[in-house]
C-alpha cells in the first residue's frame, strides 16, 4: 500500500533530536492511559506495559508499548502475537544502540518483528487471524505498526487529528484490491446463487475482507503480515492517543470518538467510547479501546515549566464546542504540532528493507533480516533478489533472508504458490472457481 497523504512534510529524525539537545533536553512525558471493553466473541486483546527499561551506556531509559489485537475464527493468533510480538520487534534491534539509532531502527524491526510472529505462528498450524495495532513510544516519540482494520489516531493539543494507521479492508483500499489480484487471488462479495451478491468485498479463495493481518494460514500468503508504519514527534504540549477495535471504528468516526470522551481521563474516556459505539450499532461485535494521554511534567528540575504549553494541553480535554477551536498562545517556545518522521506502507519486504536505510551497517551482515537466524557467507538470499534493479547489487549488498523467509517473502509476492486448495465464494452455487 503507498503511503497516506499527510500535511506534514517529513522531519529528518536527527534534526529533532538535535533540537531536543539544544533546548536542554526536553523531558519527557508522563504517560497516562486506561482501557475498556465490552465483549461478544472474546477475540480481542490488549496490550500494555508502560515504564519497559533500555539500558543506554551508564542509563537507562524507558519506552511504553500499547497493542491492540483484534481476532477472527478463533482467539488464538490474537494471544500468540500479544505474546510474542514485542520480543520478536525487539530481537530485530541490534544492540547498543544510541537513542536516536534505537528510535531510527524501530519502522524496520517492526516489520521484521510482524513478519517472524507471522511465520511462526502459521508454523503452528491454526487458522485463526487477528489485526494488529502496535504503539512504541520512547519520549515524545510514538511509532504506529498496524495491519487490518483496527486504528489508531491522535489529537495533539492544538485540536488537528492525525491518523497513524493505515485501514487495510478490501471494501476501501483500492491499491491493495490490485495488489492481491495482482498475486492471482480474486477479489469480490460473496455468491449466493443466481447472481446475487452480498456483503463486504473479500478475497478469494477464503473470503477474508482484510488483505494484511496475521496468521490467516488457510486464506494464502498474499493476505501479508507487513505492517503500515508511521512515526510522529508531538510537541511537548501533548497529545491523545486513541486505539480502537472495528467494533468503535464501524460505529464512530474520529470526531466523535474525541468529542464524546474530552474532559475525561483516559480510564473514563474509553469507557464512554466502547459505550457510544455499542450505543449506535448495539454489541455486535467485541469492542476495545485503549485512550493514552502524554501529558508535560508540571515540574521540570531541568528548566522552568512551559505554562502556556501545559495550559494548551490541559484545556485540549475540556469540553468545546466544534465551533470554537483550541485557542493556544502564540509565544509559548515549541511550535504546538506533530512532525512526521517516517511513513511507510509497501507490502514488499524489498522496499522495506532497503541499502539505503539510515543504520543498515548496524546489522550484522549474515544474518536473517526477519527471523534473526545466523548464516554462513553464501547462505542468505539477497532481498533485492528478484528486483529490476538487482544485477547492480554487490554480492554483499543484504539485508538477507534465509531460505525459509525467502520462500515466504516469494509467497507472499505470488511468485511461489502457497497453502492448500480451497473452496471458493462460488461453492453456494455450485459452480468451479473459475481459473
Amino acid at each position: 500500500m503507498s503511503s497516506v497523504k499527510s500535511e506534514h512534510r517529513t522531519v529528518p529524525l536527527s534534526l529533532l533530536l538535535k533540537r531536543e539537545v539544544a533546548s536542554e533536553k526536553i523531558e519527557k512525558p508522563e504517560v497516562v492511559y486506561g482501557q475498556a471493553n465490552h465483549s461478544k466473541k472474546g477475540e480481542d486483546f490488549t496490550l500494555l506495559k508502560t515504564e519497559c527499561q533500555r539500558v543506554l551506556g551508564d542509563d537507562i531509559t524507558t519506552y511504553h508499548v500499547f497493542g491492540l489485537f483484534d481476532g477472527h475464527n478463533g482467539s488464538a493468533a490474537a494471544i500468540y502475537t500479544k505474546e510474542n510480538l514485542l520480543n520478536n520487534v525487539l530481537g530485530a534491534i541490534p544492540p547498543n544502540l544510541n537513542r536516536d539509532e534505537w528510535i531510527a531502527t524501530l519502522p524496520r524491526a517492526l516489520v521484521a518483528g510482524f513478519v517472524k510472529t507471522d511465520k511462526d505462528f502459521q508454523e503452528k498450524a491454526q487458522t485463526s487471524g487477528t489485526t494488529v495495532t502496535f504503539v512504541i513510544i520512547e519520549g515524545w516519540i510514538a511509532t504506529v505498526a498496524s495491519v487490518g482494520d483496527s486504528r489508531c489516531i491522535l489529537e495533539s493539543a492544538d485540536g488537528k487529528i492525525h491518523h497513524l494507521s493505515a485501514d487495510h479492508r478490501l471494501e476501501s483500499n483500492e491499491e491493495e484490491r490490485a495488489r492481491i489480484t495482482a498475486c492471482g487471488a480474486e477479489v469480490g462479495r460473496l455468491n449466493t446463487g443466481g447472481g446475487t451478491q452480498i456483503g463486504p468485498l473479500r478475497c478469494w479463495p477464503g473470503g477474508l475482507c482484510l488483505s494484511r493481518s496475521i496468521g490467516d494460514m488457510d486464506v494464502g500468503e498474499f493476505i501479508v503480515p507487513v505492517p503500515y508504519v508511521k512515526q510522529v514527534k508531538l510537541s511537548s504540549c501533548g497529545g491523545r492517543l486513541i486505539i480502537s477495535s472495528d467494533g468503535v471504528w464501524d460505529a464512530l468516526s474520529a470526531e466523535s470518538t474525541l468529542q464524546c470522551s474530552r474532559g475525561m481521563q483516559p480510564d473514563a474516556a474509553a469507557s464512554q467510547i466502547v459505550k457510544e459505539a455499542v450505543g449506535v450499532k448495539g454489541l455486535k461485535d467485541d469492542t476495545t479501546c485503549i485512550v493514552v494521554d502524554l501529558q508535560a511534567p508540571e515540574k521540570s528540575p531541568l528548566a522552568p515549566p512551559k505554562k502556556q504549553g501545559i495550559s494548551a494541553f490541559k484545556s485540549m480535554f475540556r469540553r468545546k464546542s466544534p465551533e470554537s477551536p483550541l485557542s493556544v498562545e502564540k509565544d509559548y517556545n515549541e511550535p504546538d504540532e506533530v512532525e512526521e518522521l517516517v511513513e511507510e506502507g509497501s507490502a514488499m519486504l524489498s522496499e522495506r528493507f532497503n541499502t539505503q536505510y539510515p543504520i543498515c551497517n548496524l546489522f550484522k551482515l549474515f544474518m536473517c533480516v526477519v527471523c534473526q537466524v545466523e548464516m554462513k557467507p553464501g547462505e542468505g538470499v539477497s532481498i533485492h533478489v528478484g528486483r529490476s534493479n538487482a544485477r547492480n547489487l554487490r554480492p554483499w549488498d543484504g539485508p538477507f533472508l534465509c531460505s525459509s523467509c525467502q520462500e515466504k517473502k516469494e509467497a507472499m509476492e505470488g511468485i511461489r504458490a502457497s497453502g492448500p486448495s480451497r473452496p471458493s465464494r462460488y461453492r453456494n452455487s455450485g459452480n468451479e472457481f473459475p481459473g
